[in-house]
């Protein structure tokens, strides 16, 4: 019976390999047309031999170049495109259904002729993680079968092909990470959709209200683009929703309260949008929500008490709003909340108890609120996983233990009352930033505290207390120093707003990975330590600006610089500028203004592609300024001060030509030009800078986004104003005075719509003042006192509202408000100045601002008063000088 039982087992093993062998003899090789074309897309596109994908699991580079491996060979095995690397057929018809060519370092041009778009069976195509450079053909609507569509981080360019919608069986999309535009309309018939991603474009318009009619829809990230308008409320009907991200973009108005409706969702953000109005308490309808953020917009009101339903809730992020009232105590039921960020809001009020007992928090950030009470740093040691606590910029009293063991990473205890360096700081090992700032410390740092997590340490600020003196040596990780605004005296590096004098030490540079450094507004002299260059490799921020600093700009590290601003204005710096600036192509903000250096005009500048702000006002900056060949110059430019140097020849039409970022406006304009602070989130060090505006002077301590200006005053410049300048339709303020510009005032300026000041006095300028500048509504300063214009001044509009002052020194004008009608005009023109007349006003004006210059160089605070003390002055000496001629002529 055992025999009968094995032969029996061993004729149906027999009959099983028979079987397989003939199913694999039978089954059906790839077809020659599609392998022809498949062999046709290889010799296409080329592909590049360095890294060109990276897994980030792993974190290692990735390199599959597939198609090299597919082989034009007649043997079976590799004629057989179904065999070929990134290829699937079906195993019936041997028709290619699947094409998985992502990170395969290709590189080329996808068209409609491209050969796969003969691929007419296919269900999946991925090309992510490649190189294209190429909007997507048209002919991808040919691929009717498609069920599966990844185009994700592979440079594709341009419009959504509206082909896209005859894609009806489409489930999954993905073409994030590119740089596609405009709208997303010919995805509002794809019914069948589960997963969208677009993240990562510049696609902009509104979200169609037609998504909501994609009611298989499970994932949908339309996160980093430009959208704008209201968030739908048809998104409601989507009831399979269980991610959806809209994060950062410009969406506008309400937060729907149908998206309560979508009890089915896991993971909502809606950050860093423009969204107003209270938060729905329908949201704490979605009892599935793990993650929700509604960070950096503008919503008010109180946090519904709904929320204490969302019990599966792991990460809570609310912050940069306007919500205010007290922090509900029902959060406490949240027991699965690990991070917790409620900071720069206007909340009040104690912290609820139930937040300390809060066992999964990790992190908990409720700084930069009105938060009161007495609170014991004791309690938070009963949420044991705590790494990341933040109290700073409230109301709040802490009381600080010397017995708490408990760990951090992140603390934050700034504005606490606090009189003294917390003791249990010496037991923290793994601190990585410390914020101690505008509290009550006085004298000097403790010895104990050098010891703190020296080998860890990278943030530090202790500004805003009493502290006599300080030392960083022991901290060699140390990225971001602040100890400003305290009573340090002595000599001492990273630190603005003191006493401080003396010369920066050495032992600087010893901060191998540091990355800002401010000593601003303090009396440091001597020279700038050559050793700095070192840094550059690591250094972003360098802020040396208003001391009393000599000698000249050292070289930077020729290989490699990370810079993004520098700013040693109102020094007494010589000599030229260092050539090695060009290396540091991150560059946003350059200012060498009020020091005392001779150069010409770098036109190698212009290649730093995301330069914002340049100023070299009032140094000894000569020539002509020419242009580079190549022609990039200055394509983020929106900040341009050359005034108060020695400058000459025709103003720099060429350059007006391609200042894009003067004729684009800003898409955020509550933003702000600065810097993030590194492992401070939300913190930025703002740049700031002062510029003559309005005829004052005025500072900025933050420079808004969409400020747009060009100073080239009290230099030589000489001809006519160029037309290319009209071109530059967002700029703010136009400042061209103390020159020796000629021709007529040219009516292509009234193209400068958003123009608020516009000064061409001081110059040779002749003719009618043109109608056409009475378009410049936003006008609030015009000035062409002191050329040689005639005939009528304009009535209308923003010119009823200019005083005399605009167009004094102008003998040949006429009409209001200048007491000389208009009928009482020779018919001759008028004379041009006398020897006497251009040589008096010429020399008031040079004196005037090298006076200027001189005060701000010194670092007097009362430089700024002089140098209006003095323009005022120069105007009335010119005004009398003109009286007193006109009284000699009479005679």
């Amino acid at each position: 019976m055992e025999k009968e039982s094995l032969h029996f087992s061993y004729m149906i093993l027999l009959l099983t390999i028979v079987a397989s062998h003939s199913l694999a003899s039978t089954q059906p090789r790839c077809h020659e047309d599609e392998r022809s074309a498949l062999l046709e897309f290889k010799t296409t596109f080329f592909t590049k031999k360095h890294m060109c994908c990276y897994n980030f699991f792993s974190r290692a580079p990735v390199e599959q170049a597939k198609i090299e491996s597919w082989n034009a060979s007649t043997g079976k095995t590799q004629s057989d495109c179904c065999s070929w690397a990134g290829v699937e057929c079906d195993k019936v018809s041997g028709h290619v259904i699947g094409l998985d060519l992502s990170c395969s370092c290709l590189s080329g041009k996808v068209n409609s002729n491209t050969s796969i778009f003969r691929l007419l069976r296919l269900r999946s195509l991925n090309l992510a993680f490649n190189d294209f450079n190429c909007q997507i053909p048209a002919a991808i609507g040919n691929l009717g079968s498609l069920r599966d569509l990844n185009f994700s981080s592979s440079n594709f360019t341009g419009h959504i092909p509206y082909s896209l919608s005859n894609l009806t069986r489409l489930v999954n999309l993905e073409l994030s990470e590119n740089w596609l535009i405009g709208t997303i309309r010919p995805l509002e018939n794809l019914t069948l959709l589960t997963d969208v991603d677009l993240t990562g474009n510049s696609l902009n318009g509104v979200i169609p209200s037609s998504f909501g009619n994609m009611s298989k829809l499970e994932y949908l990230s339309l996160f980093d683009n430009q959208f704008g308008g209201e968030i739908p409320s048809s998104f409601g009907h989507l009831s399979h929703l269980k991610v959806l991200l809209l994060i950062s973009n410009s969406l506008t108005g309400e937060i729907p309260s149908s998206l309560g409706n979508l009890v089915q969702l896991e993971s909502l953000q809606l950050g860093r949008n423009k969204l107003i109005g209270r938060i729905p308490s329908s949201l704490g309808n979605l009892v599935q929500l793990t993650r929700l953020g509604l960070l950096e917009n503008q919503l008010v009101g109180e946090i519904p008490l709904s929320f204490g339903n969302l019990l599966e809730l792991n990460y809570l992020a609310l912050y940069s709003n306007q919500l205010s009232g007290e922090i509900p105590s029902s959060l406490g039921r949240l027991t699965q909340l690990e991070y917790f960020y409620l900071d720069s809001n206007q909340f009040q009020g104690e912290i609820p108890s139930t937040i300390f007992q809060l066992q999964s928090l990790t992190n908990l950030h409720l700084n930069s609120n009105n938060l009161s009470g007495t609170v014991n740093l004791d309690a938070f040691s009963e949420a044991k996983n705590l790494r990341s606590l933040v109290l700073s910029s409230n109301k709040l009293s802490l009381i600080v233990e010397t017995n708490i063991t408990h760990q951090y990473i992140y603390l934050g205890l700034g504005s606490c009352n606090l009189n003294s360096f917390p003791e249990f700081l010496q037991v923290q090992d793994n601190l990585q930033e410390l914020d101690l700032s505008y509290n009550n410390i006085y004298g000097q740092v403790p010895e104990w505290f050098l010891n703190v997590s020296t080998e860890k340490l990278n943030y530090l600020n202790l500004s805003g207390n009493f502290l006599t003196s300080f030392a960083l040596d022991p901290w060699k990780k140390l990225v971001t120093v602040d100890l400003g605004f305290n009573k340090l005296q002595g000599s001492h590096y990273f630190i603005s707003n003191n006493r401080l004098s003396g010369g920066i030490s050495p032992l600087i540079c010893n901060l191998s990975s540091i990355q800002l450094i401010d000593f601003s507004d303090n009396n440091l002299t001597g020279s700038i330590p050559q050793c700095l260059s070192n840094l550059s490799g690591t250094l972003e921020v360098m802020s040396l600006h208003s001391n009393n600093f000599i000698g000249k700009i050292p070289n930077l590290n020729a290989n490699f610089c990370m810079l993004i601003q520098i700013d040693l204005s109102y020094n007494k710096l010589q000599g030229p500028l260092p050539r090695s600036l060009r290396n540091c192509n991150n560059l946003e903000f350059l200012n060498f203004g009020n020091n005392h250096i001779t150069d010409v005009f770098l036109s190698w500048l212009g290649s730093l592609l995301s330069l914002k702000v340049l100023i070299l006002r009032c140094n000894g900056f000569h020539g002509l300024i020419k242009e580079q060949a190549d022609k990039i110059e200055f394509p983020m430019l929106q900040i341009v001060d050359l005034s108060q140097n020695i400058f000459s020849g025709s103003l720099p039409s060429g350059y007006f030509k391609r200042w894009t970022a003067m004729k684009v406006s800003e898409t955020n304009p509550s933003s702000y030009i600065g810097h993030p602070i590194a492992f401070y989130p939300g913190s930025t060090f703002d740049y700031s800078m002062s510029v003559i505006a309005k005829g004052i002077q005025m500072n900025y301590s933050k420079i808004q986004g969409y400020l747009t200006l060009i100073d080239l005053s009290s230099n030589n410049f000489s001809g006519v104003i160029p037309e290319s300048i009209g071109n530059l339709k967002q700029l703010e303020l136009l400042n061209l005075s103390n020159n020796i510009l000629s021709g007529p005032l040219p009516p292509f300026l009234a193209n400068l719509t958003n123009l608020e000041e516009l000064d061409l006095s001081q110059n040779q300028l002749s003719g009618e003042i043109p109608l056409e500048l009475t378009q410049l509504t936003s006008l609030e300063v015009f000035n062409v006192s002191y050329n040689r214009l005639t005939g009528p001044i304009p009535q209308s509009w923003q010119f009823a509202t200019f005083e005399n002052n605009s167009y004094k020194g102008n003998s040949g004008l006429c009409g209001n408000p200048l007491s000389r009608k208009c009928g009482d005009l020779k018919a001759s023109p008028p004379s041009s100045p006398t020897s006497e007349e251009d040589q008096d006003s010429g020399s008031a004006v040079e004196l005037d601002w090298k006076i200027v210059c001189m005060g701000y160089a010194s670092g007097l605070v009362n430089g700024v008063a002089l140098g209006n003390y003095l323009i005022k002055r120069r105007a009335q000496r010119l005004v009398k000088n003109f009286g007193r001629r006109k009284q000699r002529q009479r005679r």
